[in-house]
C-alpha cells in the first residue's frame, strides 16, 4: 500500500503535482481515477486519487467544489486533482478540505493529462521500470558533475529526491535497507532508508549502496586533504630526528614555517606493531595499509586526549609527539601516560588482532628536547619489547624501566661505561661528586630547566646554570647531543640506585 505522500515524493510525480489545501499526506492511495463529471465522485472507492479533467476542474471553480469535496470526504477519497492550472481555491473550499480529510492538488498549467495519468499509474504500480528509473536518477545525482566535491548532506539529499524516500546517515532500523560507509577500511556509520515492498525494496537496496559509496569517497578525499599537511609536518619531524645533530639545525626554520612548535615543550610516544609480519603476511602493501591505519587511529586518539599532536614515521615505528608552546608543568607526564593508554585502547578496539609495544618519553624543551624525548621513548620501547609488554604503555620513568636499569647496571660492561663517563666527577672527591651528580640529575630530570632545578635544590637559577656548564666542561661532552644527554641521565639514575 502506498501513501499519498510517497506518491507525491516520487521523482517523476514531484514536478506534476502540488498540494494547495487539505490535511497532511498520510492518506493511503490504492487507485487513480479520471473524473469527467463531478457527480461521478460519489461512485469512487476509498483511497482513490480523483483526477478531474480540465472541464470538470473548471466546473469546480464555484460552490460545486465544496459539494464535490463533501462527497469525496464521505467516500474517503484521498485527494482531488485540479487540472485547470489555477493556483488557489476559495477559502471555504480550502477550509472544507481540511475538515473532510481530502487533499486538493493542482497541476502546472502546461501539464498533459495523459502524461499525468500514466505517471501516476506507473508509480502506484511500482513496476521494475519505476525502480530502474529511481536507481538511474540516484546514479546521476551521486556520480555526476560536482558530486566528488559535494558535502555528504548534499549527496544524501540528492539520493532522497531520486529515490522518493529519506536517505540518511543513522543507525539502521529493523525495516531499513542499509549500507556501511567504509573509509580506509574503517566503517563510519551507515546509510539507511525505509526498505519498501517489491521493486521499491530493490531500488532502496541499490540506492543506499550508491549513496554510501559516494559519502565514503567524499570523506576519503577530505581525509586525504587533511593528511597532506600532517604528513608534511611528520616528514619534517622524522627527517630532523634522523639527521645528525650538526645537520638537524638546517631543518629548524622549515619546521617553524610548517607550524611546528619546535622551541616549545615536547613529549614523545613511540609505537611498534609487534606482529606486523604476521598480520601483513609479508605483503609490503598490506604492511603499509596497516601502518597507515595505526597512524590515523593513533593520531585521532592522541588529539582526543588533548593537546597539539603530530605524527611521524621512524623506521617501522609510529612516533606521536605532543608539542606545547608553554611549559605544561609536572602533570604532563601523567597526561602522556594516559594519552598512550587511550591510543592503545583505540587502536586495539578497531584492530583486535594487533599487538602493540609502546614507549613514552619524558617532556623536554626545545629542539634538543625533541631529540631527547624521542631517545627516551625509544629506550622505553626497548624495555617494553624486552619485557613483552604487549598492548601496554611503558614510560621512561616507570618502575619497570628502573628495574631494567638496575639489571643493566648490574653488568660489568654497563658499570664500566658509567664509571668512564662520570670519572671526571668522581675525581672531585665524594662530597663534590655527590653535589655535582645531584645537580646534573635534577637539571636533566627537569628537562634542562634551570628554574625548576633551582626550585628543587633551593638554589638560584644562575647557580644551577654555572654548575651545569662546569659539569659539562669537566665531562667534555656535547650537551646538545640527545644520545649523550640520555646516557648521562641513565648514568645518574643508575648511580642513585646503587
Amino acid at each position: 500500500m502506498n501513501s499519498l505522500q510517497a506518491l507525491l515524493d516520487a521523482p517523476a510525480v514531484r514536478p506534476l503535482l502540488r498540494s494547495i489545501a487539505g490535511p497532511g499526506s498520510d492518506a493511503p492511495v490504492h487507485r487513480i481515477a479520471l473524473v469527467e463529471d463531478l457527480a461521478r465522485i460519489e461512485e469512487l472507492d476509498e483511497a482513490t486519487v480523483a483526477v478531474l479533467t480540465h472541464a470538470a476542474s473548471v466546473d469546480a471553480a464555484s460552490y460545486r467544489l465544496d459539494v464535490a469535496l463533501r462527497t469525496a470526504g464521505s467516500r474517503r477519497v484521498s485527494a482531488v486533482v485540479l487540472t485547470d492550472g489555477r493556483d488557489d481555491i476559495a477559502p471555504t473550499a480550502a477550509a472544507l478540505a481540511g475538515r473532510v480529510s481530502v487533499a486538493v492538488l493542482r497541476t502546472p498549467g502546461d501539464c498533459d493529462l495523459s502524461t499525468l495519468l500514466l505517471t501516476l499509474h506507473r508509480e502506484l504500480a511500482g513496476g521494475p521500470d519505476v525502480a530502474l528509473g529511481r536507481i538511474r536518477a540516484a546514479l546521476h545525482a551521486l556520480e555526476g558533475a560536482g558530486a566528488a566535491t559535494a558535502a555528504p548532506e548534499t549527496l544524501l539529499r540528492a539520493a532522497s529526491e531520486a529515490l522518493g524516500a529519506p536517505v540518511e546517515l543513522r543507525e539502521p532500523g529493523p525495516g531499513d535497507a542499509a549500507a556501511p560507509v567504509v573509509v580506509r577500511d574503517e566503517v563510519e556509520g551507515a546509510v539507511c532508508t525505509p526498505r519498501g515492498d517489491g521493486h521499491a525494496e530493490a531500488a532502496a537496496e541499490v540506492v543506499v549502496h550508491l549513496a554510501a559509496a559516494a559519502v565514503a569517497r567524499v570523506r576519503a578525499a577530505a581525509r586525504q586533504a587533511e593528511d597532506a599537511p600532517i604528513r608534511s609536518r611528520g616528514e619534517l619531524i622524522g627527517e630532523f630526528l634522523l639527521a645528525r645533530p650538526d645537520h638537524g639545525d638546517r631543518l629548524l626554520e622549515r619546521m617553524r614555517a610548517a607550524g611546528l612548535t619546535v622551541d616549545g615543550w615536547h613529549t614523545a610516544i613511540l609505537l611498534d606493531v609487534e606482529n606486523l609480519p604476521a598480520l601483513a603476511a609479508e605483503d609490503e602493501l598490506a604492511s603499509l595499509r596497516i601502518a597507515d591505519r595505526v597512524a590515523t587511529l593513533g593520531l585521532e586518539a592522541a588529539r582526543a586526549a588533548g593537546g597539539v599532536w603530530h605524527r611521524a614515521r621512524i623506521g617501522s615505528g609510529l612516533l606521536l609527539v605532543r608539542m606545547e608552546r608553554h611549559d605544561p608543568g609536572s602533570a604532563i607526564g601523567r597526561d602522556a601516560g594516559h594519552a598512550a593508554r587511550q591510543i592503545i585502547r583505540r587502536i586495539v578496539s578497531r584492530v583486535p588482532e594487533i599487538l602493540l609495544v609502546c614507549g613514552v618519553g619524558s617532556t623536554h624543551v626545545g629542539a634538543t628536547g625533541l631529540r631527547t624525548t624521542m631517545a627516551e621513548a625509544r629506550a622505553a620501547l626497548a624495555a617494553g619489547h624486552a619485557g613483552r609488554r604487549l598492548n601496554a604503555a611503558t614510560s621512561f620513568d616507570e618502575v619497570g624501566l628502573k628495574r631494567t636499569l638496575i639489571e643493566w647496571f648490574a653488568s660489568d660492561t654497563a658499570r664500566e661505561a658509567v664509571d668512564s663517563l662520570l670519572r671526571p666527577l668522581d675525581e672531585l672527591g665524594p662530597q663534590k661528586r655527590d653535589t655535582a651528580l645531584q645537580t646534573l640529575r635534577s637539571y636533566l630530570d627537569n628537562q634542562g630547566s634551570t628554574s625548576r632545578a633551582a626550585g628543587e635544590l633551593h638554589l638560584h637559577r644562575n647557580a644551577i646554570a654555572y654548575r651545569v656548564r662546569r659539569i659539562f666542561d669537566l665531562l667534555d661532552v656535547d650537551p646538545q647531543d640527545p644520545d649523550t644527554v640520555l646516557m648521562l641521565q641513565l648514568a645518574c639514575r643508575a648511580r642513585s640506585m646503587g
